[in-house]
């Protein structure tokens, strides 16, 4: 029953919102799972759930993946689909958080696992999270210790900050990078820009807008993966393709390109990534999600693991996605 139900959803919403559907093993009453993203069309989350797709496939776990396009209202709709396709676990990536509560406590009323991604609700049996401020901390302290490498406080850097601080962690980590910036390289930075960037495109355009104003920047912190690759772009262009040594971008997420970037001596020289690569991303949310189905014993609040990516250990990291 559950499959008819999670079939009937997939084709009622593919005209709009719907990334992939699969169906689990034939004749296999297996689980499941409705996950609903606050943008998917960020590369991070883009890598991370091309993975989980094939991951979920392999082991016959039925799922259907949304992307709310950073609206709460369309993802509101999101989950009400899921709670009458009677699905057995949610995974919310929330556009808004405070918004989705009323609606994640009715799937919990109708015996539906929810879970949140990055946000700790009330409404949830467990939230996948960082502590965000401390993530921009590691961020903006990488960023600190190359200003302090290259610039003097009589020559300082021009900084960018790539943001989004409409969303209230990515707020969150933003104020943990400048916060490491201001604490650790005092007077040899000025912030002359911040632009809000989750993609690359925007990033790109924003970046080409700030060099045009500020030709002198040479530093860019970005909360994730779509202002750093965009901000990348901008200046292998503005440099002709070949990046000083006093030129850097330092971020979150590790996907591909990035890690791409930092082996190939471009802009991006540090990244901050979790549990590893997309791939270890992916395989750590689907052990996650397996964990709840089963009825594990898991604590509602659980960190992830963070791990810096520069020069010295990117190609560790990009055998993952060989």
């Amino acid at each position: 029953m559950k499959k008819a139900l999670l079939l009937i959803l997939c084709i009622a919403l593919a005209t709009v919102f719907l990334v992939a559907c699969a169906d689990g093993a034939a004749g296999d009453d297996t689980w499941t799972i409705g996950i609903t993203l606050q943008n998917y069309e960020n590369p991070y989350w883009a890598g991370v759930f091309g993975h989980v797709e094939n991951i979920l496939t392999e082991r016959g776990i039925n799922f259907t993946i949304l992307d709310s396009q950073d609206s709460a209202a369309t993802q509101i709709s999101q989950i009400e689909g899921f709670i009458t396709a009677g699905v057995d676990l949610i995974m919310v990536h929330p556009s808004d958080p405070v918004a989705i509560e009323d609606v994640a406590g009715r799937a919990m009323e109708a015996g539906i696992l929810f879970m949140s991604w990055d946000d700790v609700m009330t409404n949830s049996d467990l939230n996948w999270v960082l502590d965000n401020e401390v993530l921009g901390r590691e961020i903006g302290t990488a960023a600190a210790n190359f200003i302090n490498q290259h610039y003097t406080e009589d020559n300082p850097a021009q900084v960018a900050i790539m943001n989004f601080p409409m969303t209230p962690i990515l707020l969150d980590r933003e104020n943990g990078i400048v916060g490491a910036l201001e604490d650790i390289a005092g007077g040899r930075f000025e912030i002359v820009a911040r632009q809000p960037a989750l993609d690359a495109a925007t990033a790109q355009s924003n970046m080409e807008t700030i060099l045009s104003a500020h030709p002198d920047v040479t530093i860019v912190a970005s909360i994730g993966a779509g202002g750093d690759i965009g901000a990348n772009e901008a200046f292998m262009l503005h440099f002709g393709g070949e990046i000083p040594d006093n030129v850097g971008i330092f971020s979150a997420d590790a996907t591909l390109q990035q890690l791409n970037a930092i082996l190939n001596g471009e802009a991006t020289r540090v990244t901050v990534g979790f549990e590893g690569s997309s791939l270890r991303t992916a395989q750590a949310v689907v052990e996650v999600y397996v964990g709840l189905l089963s009825g594990d014993n898991m604590p509602r609040n659980m960190l992830r693991v963070k791990t810096p990516m520069d020069i010295n250990n990117a190609a560790e990291y990009i055998a993952d996605y060989d």
